[in-house]
C-alpha cells in the first residue's frame, strides 16, 4: 500500500481510511524506492536518505541482511509547512535478524560480532553524527519473545505520536534488501 497523504496537521494518518479497524494502517511498509519518491523532497531531505542507505550498506557489509527499519520524525511529516524547517534527522528503529556466521558459529560473537554491534550498529552518538539519523537496534534471535514484544510496543507507542503535540500519527517501515536500496540510490542520484 502506498504512504497515504499528509493530514492537514502535516503528519501521516495513523489509518489509511475512515474505518477504526481497516489493517490498512501504520506503520506503512515500503521499499525503500517509494521511500525516496515519497520523502525525498528536498534537498535536505535526499541527503538524509543518502545517509540512510550508507549506514544500512554497513549493515550489509557486516552481514545484517536480513530485518525491518521503522523511521519516524520530522522526516515522515510535512515539517517544512507545518514548522517552517528541514527535517534534522531520521529516527531509525531496526529489528535485525543476526548474520549467518554468528548463527553458525556463536563463538565468533565475542569479541568481533558484538564490538561491532555496539560500536557501530546500536552507537546512537556515532550514527547521528556521521549519518545524522537517531538510530536503535535489537537483534531479534537475543530477547526472550515477552520482552521483543514490550520493546516494540513501546517504540510503536513513542512513534505513532508527534513528540511535542502527542497527536496521534503514522509512519513507514523498510526491509533490509540491498537491491532495493542499489534501486533507491540510483532514484537519488548518488553512489
Amino acid at each position: 500500500m502506498p504512504v497515504p497523504s499528509f493530514a492537514a496537521n502535516g503528519l501521516l494518518p495513523a489509518v489509511a481510511s475512515s474505518s477504526a479497524v481497516d489493517r490498512e494502517r501504520s506503520p506503512y511498509i515500503i521499499s525503500t524506492s517509494e521511500l525516496v519518491q515519497t520523502f525525498g523532497t528536498t534537498l535536505r531531505r535526499k541527503q538524509l536518505l543518502r545517509n540512510l542507505l550508507a549506514y544500512r550498506g554497513l549493515m550489509y557489509a557486516n552481514g545484517y541482511v536480513s530485518g525491518i527499519q521503522f523511521l519516524d520524525g520530522s522526516f515522515v511529516e510535512d515539517v517544512e509547512r507545518h514548522s517552517g524547517r528541514e527535517p534534522g534527522d531520521i529516527d531509525v528503529y531496526s529489528l535485525l535478524d543476526t548474520p549467518k556466521r554468528y548463527v553458525q558459529d556463536p563463538a565468533l560473537w565475542h569479541p568481533d560480532g558484538f564490538k561491532f554491534w555496539a560500536e557501530e550498529i546500536q552507537n546512537q552518538p556515532l550514527n547521528k553524527s556521521r549519518f545524522e539519523l537517531d538510530t536503535y537496534a535489537l537483534l531479534v534471535q537475543e530477547l526472550p519473545l515477552v520482552h521483543l514484544l514490550k520493546d516494540v510496543m513501546y517504540w510503536y507507542s513513542l512513534f505513532s505520536h508527534q513528540k511535542v503535540t502527542f497527536a496521534w500519527k503514522g509512519f513507514v517501515a523498510i526491509l533490509l534488501d540491498q537491491q532495493q536500496d542499489v534501486d533507491a540510490l540510483a532514484l537519488l542520484g548518488g553512489s
